[in-house]
């Protein structure tokens, strides 16, 4: 009998669910709900197995049946402060306490490696999108901050973010810049057990992790069918 790969799931923001793959770090399925979630979630698991293979050499996995569970399951809300009325309080879930070890890690930093490969090898494409119009370039120089300052906002949760006068204004030194100091931390996060609270919401090192891996991948499809809809 196969093992059901096990799923923490939130309704991250109104109408937008997400389903981590808790045994696959960087495995998520989504939709406008939590059925959507769960029966999209054993071909996300497939699509996942087949995107690995495409940068690990060797690896041949193929999967004839996948057989999901929700383990977790976490209500986003909102948490008004007086620095955002609207902020709203994402998933802590139980997995997220356990400690990261060196494995996890040197994990994490693989991945962290090929969806950045997958998000700069559109960066000739918007390039090559510029005579289309600004609002082009500018919708896809958005994005690209947004995955750096997110990351970056990741990693101060647990105070080990950059200063924002650290941080350069063009978009891809900036995910660069961000990036390092991600690499370079969570080699030091390896065992820390710090679990911190920020604006009402719960963080740590390996729910940094989760929310930078899932969040990477979200926005480049979301810039790839920017780019698509531009041709």
């Amino acid at each position: 009998m196969n093992v059901p790969f096990r799923l923490a799931v939130e309704d991250i923001e109104p109408g937008h669910w997400v389903g981590y793959v808790l045994d696959l770090p960087g495995c998520f399925s989504s939709g406008a709900s939590l059925e959507n979630v769960f029966s999209r979630a054993p071909q996300a698991i497939k699509r996942h197995f087949g995107w690995l293979a495409t940068h690990e050499v060797g690896l041949e996995i193929d999967l004839l049946s996948v057989e999901t569970s929700v383990a977790e399951q976490f209500a986003s809300y909102t948490h008004p402060d007086e620095d955002d009325p609207d902020y709203i309080i994402n998933a802590f879930f139980e997995d997220d306490r356990r400690p990261l070890g060196v494995w996890d890690v040197e994990n994490a930093l693989r991945l962290m490696t090929w969806t950045r490969n997958d998000l700069l090898a559109l960066q000739s494409d918007v390039q090559r999108a510029a005579p289309l119009g600004k609002d082009t370039i500018a919708a896809a120089s958005d994005i690209l901050r947004h995955i750096a300052n997110a990351e970056n906002w990741y990693l101060s949760r647990l105070d080990v973010g950059l200063d924002q006068e650290q941080l350069p204004d063009d978009p891809w030194e900036l995910l660069a810049t961000v990036r390092s100091n991600a690499q370079a931390q969570l080699v030091q996060l390896i065992a820390d057990n710090r679990i911190l609270e920020k604006s009402g919401e719960t963080w740590s090192a390996r729910k940094i992790v989760r929310r930078l891996l899932w969040h990477e991948q979200d926005h480049t499809s979301q810039l790839l069918q920017i780019l698509e809809q531009s041709t």
